[in-house]
């Protein structure tokens, strides 16, 4: 049996593109040069400040009081780990809650010590926000059974 040359069939799938191409994502709603991803959900639009975004989503029915479903962070937790003041002055426009706690009982306000957290910070701070720790239930005292 007779194979045929490789070169020939190589030139073919590259011409004819094998439905494998690579398409860059679409850059509509990215805040700078350097963010040439768009948001692809409303908490990735609100940790990267896209306001027109943020909006689009809601409008599609998408709430600020929604939860991520893998950690229980709203959209202000988000904005507040970006550093993103625009998102967050807006959605606490829109009656986000300030004090929302996710799956690990952390607030808004304790993703806004990270790098690019400190005017983040001070805005929830002006709205009212706490740390997690101060919003969490006390833990229960276990009472010590052991006899001495």
């Amino acid at each position: 049996m007779r194979r045929a040359p490789l070169l020939p069939l190589v030139a073919l799938v590259l011409t004819a593109g094998c439905g494998g191409e690579i398409r860059k994502p679409s850059t509509d709603g990215a805040t700078s040069a350097a963010e040439t991803v768009a948001a692809t959900n409303l908490f990735h639009a609100a940790q990267l400040g896209d306001l027109t975004a943020i909006q689009q989503y809601l409008v599609q029915g998408q709430s600020v009081t929604n939860c991520h479903p893998d950690n229980g962070q709203t959209a202000l937790h988000y904005a507040a780990w970006g550093g993103q003041t625009n998102a967050i002055y807006w959605l606490l426009g829109k009656k986000a809650d300030v004090n929302a706690l996710d799956d690990d009982g952390k607030s808004p306000l304790d993703y806004a010590w990270m790098p690019r957290g400190e005017d983040a910070r001070k805005m929830l701070t002006a709205a009212g926000a706490k740390p997690g720790a101060e919003l969490r239930p006390p833990e229960p005292q276990q009472k010590n059974t052991a006899k001495p």
